[in-house]
């Protein structure tokens, strides 16, 4: 990869912000929700999917990044093959496919007790996947498996054996289905895990400094999945757990110049200690994260 006009040395910081552009903007054209399935393209051969692959592997292994937005099935079947996808997987990864209400009313429909409502919105989910009625209550489970398989499975299968072909580089380190899941699971930004990651320069805080750090924990450890993303990747460069560590350093700024900083290639945090309460540290790291201080082009 080249960074036009990037001027710092890159360790590691710069190379995470690229992978995560690269997977943000792959993602948005795929067909899913919460988890994502590759969508055919006119644009894409053989060679260009193959390529895909290699950015999959080659950010996992070289950095720790991972598109945890690509459907868990999906990329289990591309590393171990479709007979490694058992029900229970690919009905979760299914659902994590469908939006919202579609979701609830599968969710439903799986457990027996199909509200008068779902059905309709069943009925727009099998016409959209290509049968114009609804199977019988005593069938709807088979029906459900069978357009999960379809959707997750099958109509990717292009893609998959593109990705297949390179990705079976990565089977010693993820030698069966629950590594890959395990995997995942470790990559998920979520609150709690986040704020473990946190830890200071300094060994002995002033009182000040430790008051800001207790604001911070208690930011990242109540923040939804969305925001302990942004958090991350606003430190760290990636939207997923790719380090060990998110160190937090201290200024004295104040004023329009005080506002917390990161620092991508060492994961670090700055942070001004000049806040006098909870509510002023959460107002001002709010602006931050919901800036567009990540926006990065491709070219």
């Amino acid at each position: 990869m080249d960074f036009v006009n990037e001027n710092a040395v890159d360790d590691s910081g710069v190379s995470r912000e690229v992978y995560t552009a690269f997977w943000e903007m792959f993602l948005q054209q795929c067909d899913g929700e919460t988890e994502r399935v590759p969508r055919l393209r006119p644009d894409f051969c053989h060679g260009e999917w193959q390529a895909v692959g290699r950015v999959w592997v080659k950010g996992l292994l070289d950095l720790g990044v991972l598109p945890v937005m690509l459907s868990k099935a999906f990329m289990v079947a591309c590393i171990h093959g479709m007979d490694s996808v058992d029900v229970d997987l690919l009905i979760m990864s299914f659902l994590n496919y469908l939006p919202p209400v579609e979701r609830a009313a599968v969710e439903r429909a799986l457990e027996g007790r199909m509200e008068e409502d779902d059905e309709d919105d069943l009925l727009e989910l099998f016409s959209r996947m290509g049968s114009h009625s609804l199977p019988p209550k005593d069938n709807m489970r088979t029906a459900i498996e069978s357009m999960a398989h379809k959707a997750i499975l099958q109509e990717p299968k292009f893609v998959r054996d593109s990705f297949s072909t390179v990705i079976l580089v990565v089977q010693q380190n993820l030698p069966d289905k629950e590594s890959v899941l395990a995997l995942y699971e470790s990559k998920k930004a979520t609150g709690k895990r986040v704020v473990q990651l946190l830890d200071t320069t300094n060994v002995v805080l002033s009182r000040r400094e430790q008051n800001v750090f207790s604001y911070l924990q208690r930011y990242i450890k109540n923040a939804d999945q969305t925001k302990a993303e942004k958090f991350l990747r606003f430190c760290t460069g990636s939207s997923v757990i790719c380090v060990d560590k998110v160190m937090v350093s201290f200024n004295a700024e104040t004023g329009l110049g005080r506002r917390p900083i990161g620092h991508t290639c060492g994961a670090t945090l700055e942070v001004p200690c000049t806040y006098s309460s909870f509510p002023e540290f959460r107002t001002e790291l709010d602006n931050v994260l919901s800036s567009n201080y990540f926006e990065m082009d491709i070219i």
